[in-house]
């Protein structure tokens, strides 16, 4: 995935289960972290969405011994409110580990409720999708 995010997160001894690699479910949460990430570099402020879709194919295990990994986050589609990614987790040799397509919507809390993204924000996103495409 040329012209992405890339965000390194530290796999932590709690992510690893009694198989001796890290649990599927964190998968999701290192996938957030990637994203909360990728957001706040763009939009610069705490990122404020919800997920409404995930999808993702779980390719290769990730070990403790791994240290980290890399989250690298592509845009693909933005909508008024929405914005699609595809989301990988690749272990430190560059294995995919887990590939995932995720649809978030711009979130207004005190109001529990989507809104649109922003011009400002339209054209930071636009312009990383932009910088994908290349």
């Amino acid at each position: 995935m040329s012209g992405t995010f890339e965000h390194q997160v530290r796999v932590r001894w709690r992510d690893v289960d009694s198989l001796g690699h890290v649990n599927h479910a964190i998968f999701l949460t290192y996938l957030e972290e990637g994203r909360d990430a990728f957001f706040a570099s763009l939009l610069g402020a705490e990122p404020l969405y919800v997920v409404v879709r995930i999808e993702i194919d779980l390719r290769a295990e990730v070990r403790y011994e791994e240290r980290q990994v890399t989250v690298a986050i592509a845009p693909e589609r933005l909508g008024t409110t929405s914005m699609t990614t595809r989301e990988v987790i690749a272990t430190g040799s560059g294995v995919v580990a887990a590939d995932a397509r995720v649809v978030t919507v711009r979130w207004e809390p005190g109001r529990h409720e989507k809104i649109p993204f922003t011009a400002a924000e339209r054209a930071a996103l636009t312009a990383a999708m932009a910088a994908g495409e290349s």
